[in-house]
């Protein structure tokens, strides 16, 4: 089975937590502006719990009173996260839209990072969208906002990447890969270094350079760990079954999809498990179809 990346949800979730990093003010806030951020913490919290009926509800409420006394950095936060509840409700053209009204008139002062992050956002949408050419563009776009030292950086660098190996130009696309894991390799931005790991040991796969493929599919494994995720570690652990059952090593291969699949057993997750059933399945039909008969 050909690997193929599943970083996109965790890219997008990444850029949320940077904004509402961001987006949080030392100064003392009003009354209006201490009521949208509640509204925007409960909202944060529905999202991240799949409740995103609720999260748009009050992210609604929340960009309203923002607007209604011009907080533009507020504002551009809000919009960005219902463009991810739109996403998660299979709405693009509402996703889009709120990300257009960023870069339409009548244009506010929006932090130049949060245009990076949304310009990165719909260049995401794009890339899910099938749409390259138009994905390009808004990253291009997202780094001339950002000038290679926003918080959305190396974001942008694996956009890029997903672009590159989208033409099969693995080289550079190992390259953006790289460059994207030394922008994140700072400490802050765990999750998406982690997400530039995983995604750098694919690119690896597909150069059939199995060592590079095994260690970079570990270092993410050790992040996601750390962090706690358990999608993302089962993830890792396919992957690096997938890995080892390339490079010839089967047991060790098995090892990985048997973790893998108890991971997804303990989530719950039915069709994670399939999936990885169906990787043991191939493993031993492999080992089948190259184990001599007997004499």
């Amino acid at each position: 089975m050909q690997m193929h990346s599943r970083s996109n949800s965790a890219l997008l979730l990444s850029f949320c937590l940077i904004l509402v990093a961001c987006g949080s003010a030392p100064e003392k806030l009003n009354f209006r502006s201490e009521q949208a951020n509640k509204l925007s913490a409960r909202a944060d919290a529905a999202f991240l719990q799949g409740e995103y009926e609720g999260a748009k509800h009050d992210y609604l409420l929340a960009l309203r009173i923002h607007q209604s006394v011009e907080n533009a950095a507020e504002i551009a936060i809000m919009r960005f996260n219902l463009a991810r509840v739109f996403r998660e409700q299979a709405h693009p053209e509402q996703a889009h839209l709120q990300l257009d009204a960023l870069f339409s008139e009548p244009a506010l002062p929006y932090p130049p990072a949060t245009l990076a992050a949304a310009a990165a956002l719909k260049s995401q949408f794009y890339l899910e969208g099938n749409e390259p050419s138009l994905a390009l563009s808004w990253t291009k776009k997202g780094e001339g906002y950002c000038q290679k030292n926003c918080t959305v950086a190396g974001s942008l660098l694996l956009l890029r990447a997903q672009l590159a190996q989208r033409d099969n130009r693995l080289d550079e696309a190992l390259k953006f890969a790289d460059d994207a894991v030394a922008a994140l390799n700072s400490g802050v931005q765990q999750m998406e270094l982690a997400n530039a790991q995983r995604f750098s040991g694919e690119i690896s796969l597909d150069r059939n350079d199995f060592t590079r493929a095994i260690h970079s599919f570990q270092q993410a494994l050790a992040l996601d760990q750390k962090l706690g995720i358990p999608g993302k570690i089962r993830l890792d652990l396919l992957r690096l079954g997938a890995a080892h059952e390339r490079a010839g090593a089967e047991s060790t291969a098995l090892h990985f999809y048997a973790r893998a699949l108890n991971v997804s057993d303990a989530m719950g997750s039915v069709q994670g498990a399939d999936e990885v059933r169906a990787y043991m399945k191939g493993l031993q039909n492999n080992s089948a179809v190259n184990t001599p008969e007997p004499r």
